[in-house]
């Protein structure tokens, strides 16, 4: 589905393009600005558009399937891109025939974006990839003027090699401003007749243009009357002036004592900065990168805001919290802060013959006979034994903060009863000596009320509760030659036993779960170098708790930190950041990498990108003149 794009110079290639490099940020908002005319030409604004990286996740990671025309529509989400409608309302909306100049505004700043095949793609990913092909191009247009109360379809057009679609308007006269050397076309739809908007940039199209390419096409109206999208933001844009930035606060913290017997949660609070009210505030949470949940929730008076997350299983979680902005300040995200979560308290009913164990999903297990737990009931009930697992390369340090957080307890719904298990004279016949009487007494046990039919209760190994991986430890493991990683794993009392015993080994291991506190935060700084790996712990105030190292030049080396019991517990890891040891013989082939020359990159490429832009600008113009003057050579003949 495509246009012919219309040539446009080298040296014009070379300065849109490094002016959108510099006007995104790797960790801040994705920032672009466009123009657009309101009238003919006349009244040309500026509009600056600002994206939080969550937004433009969330919409990354949605599903792009298209199975059939009406499918198109899912793609149009007015709500994201709201702002921009307000502002370009701000230009449109006290002239004549206003509605049709806000659609002819809107195409003017589709048309800024690049034409390139792209497929089908939603409106924030187009603003911040910053070029798109009819698909894209078309639903950004439709859901602006959407937002700005137009009605609009999309308008398909099928029997032509590539397929195309473009905006359909309603408006109640014959456009004005349409292009005079064409007859404005339009198409009627449940008795309606709407106007045909061209996204692509091949012309400087007005509402009613049409390309010639498309005649003797077929064309399907595609309504966009239901549309029930519920977006987790929106783009914040300023009319004429860059918008002022802002910073958004996260904060986790255990929920209070008195309600941890009944609920399993944590505390998620922070604040806009500047403080402003009655912001809504977006908290996302996922278990992997291809998908989040999200709920939202107000800022109050002073710019705070507060939710409680309930856990729903163990796991890794990754959480943030975002802000769309408002007319004066860029949306903004907090940080990412990583959460383990281990399993619930588990309850293990026994007995004289079978056990019952109860987990973090309230689900008993019943198993036959005096068997093991299969390992994949085992694992539940368990826990993950590799929570967390970054890539680490050698001869680098690095930082990073954790916080170990009291979960609670869910409420059970598993109905027990208590029963009496009498004691009871047993006849033992001896192999070689007389019979003999063995008693027993008797005892009290707590039990699971009903068996479900189809399971049986189990028999746990005796040394079940030795095998829970039920110990939260920090690991950084020699995985081979100069491969590194930095782990989170759950580990049980044998391993814990095997490490602090086996005085042969290469793995340093400390407990330092003995001076830590919930809700406070420690700072770890590691370093892996070609002879050693060391750990140093330090507490809020800078005061070192622990420091520890192990030898780096074998496999298998490991510096081990053990932080807390992971069952009810939780831990929270924040600000990862790594900095590169290697030093480098003062060489011509040689780069030192570090902060200093990170820090001067984005200048030293702009300034490649100047020089480049002046060498072809001078081509250009030189290329230019010895054209003009053959021209006049060739007309004096």
């Amino acid at each position: 589905m495509r246009f012919r794009y219309m040539k446009i110079s080298v040296l014009a290639l070379f300065i849109l393009s490094a002016g959108f490099m510099f006007s995104s940020s790797a960790v801040g908002n994705y920032e672009k600005n466009y123009g657009f005319n309101s009238q003919y030409g006349f009244l040309n604004q500026k509009l600056y558009v600002s994206v939080q990286p969550s937004l433009y996740n969330e919409y990354c990671n949605a599903s792009h399937t298209v199975d059939s025309d009406d499918d198109y529509a899912n793609f149009v989400t007015p709500q994201a891109v709201e702002s921009i409608a307000d502002n370009i309302q701000k230009v449109t909306s006290t002239m004549p025939h206003n509605e049709e100049l806000f659609a002819d505004a809107v195409l003017t700043m589709v048309h800024k974006i690049p034409y390139n095949i792209s497929g089908v793609k939603y409106p924030v990913e187009t603003l911040v990839n910053n070029y798109g092909d009819c698909v894209a191009l078309s639903t950004l247009a439709a859901s602006i003027m959407k937002a700005g109360g137009l009605d609009v379809v999309l308008i398909h057009y099928t029997g032509i090699d590539p397929s195309h679609l473009n905006v359909g308007v309603y408006l109640p006269h014959t456009p004005v401003y349409h292009n005079l050397l064409m007859f404005p076309t339009s198409f009627t739809y449940n008795n309606k007749t709407y106007w045909t908007a061209e996204s692509t940039p091949e012309m400087d199209w007005k509402v009613g243009d049409q390309s010639s390419s498309l005649i003797g096409a077929n064309a399907v109206v595609i309504p966009l009357d239901n549309l029930t999208q519920s977006v987790p933001g929106e783009v914040s844009s300023s009319l004429g002036s860059q918008l002022s930035s802002s910073i958004l606060t996260l904060n986790l913290s255990s929920i209070p004592q008195d309600i941890q017997n009944t609920t399993r949660a944590f505390n998620i609070s922070g604040s806009i900065l500047p403080s402003l009210a009655n912001e809504k505030v977006t908290f996302f949470v996922s278990q992997n990168t291809s998908s989040s949940d999200y709920f939202q929730t107000y800022t109050d008076d002073a710019g705070n805001y507060a939710l409680t997350w309930n856990i729903t299983s163990l796991g890794t979680y990754y959480i943030k919290t975002s802000w769309s902005g408002d007319s004066n300040y860029s949306g903004a995200d907090s940080d990412t802060q990583t959460v383990f979560v281990g399993p619930e308290s588990f309850v293990q009913y026994q007995t004289p013959h079978y056990s019952y164990i109860l987990e973090q999903t309230n689900v008993p297990y019943y198993i036959f006979g005096s068997e093991y737990i299969p390992s994949n009931v085992l694992h539940s009930l368990q826990g993950t034994d590799d929570f967390l697992s970054i890539p680490l390369g050698t001869n680098i340090s690095f930082t990073y903060q954790f916080a170990i957080m009291q979960t609670g307890h869910s409420s059970s719904n598993i109905t027990t009863e208590t029963i009496t298990v009498p004691g009871e004279q047993i006849l033992s016949l001896g192999r070689h000596g007389p019979t003999r009487i063995v008693r027993t007494t008797g005892e009290t046990l707590v039990v699971p009320k009903n068996v479900p039919s189809d399971m049986e209760p189990l028999i746990l190994p005796d040394d079940f509760n030795q095998t829970i991986n039920n110990q939260f430890c920090f690991l950084i493991q020699n995985n081979s030659t100069d491969e590194y990683s930095l782990k989170m794993e759950a580990l049980n009392s044998y391993e814990i036993s095997n490490i602090t015993q086996d005085e042969s080994s290469n793995i340093s291991f400390f407990n330092v779960s003995n001076y830590l506190q919930d809700n406070t935060w420690y700072t770890v700084t590691e370093s892996i170098s070609e002879n050693q790996i060391s750990a140093n712990i330090n507490n809020a105030n800078g005061t070192l708790l622990a420091s520890i190292s192990a030898p780096s030049n074998e496999s298998g080396s490991q510096v081990v930190l053990l932080v807390t019991n992971n069952v009810d517990n939780a831990v929270v890891l924040k600000n990862v950041s790594t900095q590169n040891q290697n030093t480098y013989p003062q060489t011509t082939n040689s780069k030192k990498p570090g902060v200093a020359i990170s820090l001067l990159n984005p200048y030293v490429t702009l300034a490649i990108f100047a020089v480049a832009a002046f060498t072809i600008a001078l081509v250009y113009i030189k290329k230019k003149k010895v054209n003009e003057k053959n021209k006049r050579v060739f007309f004096a003949r």
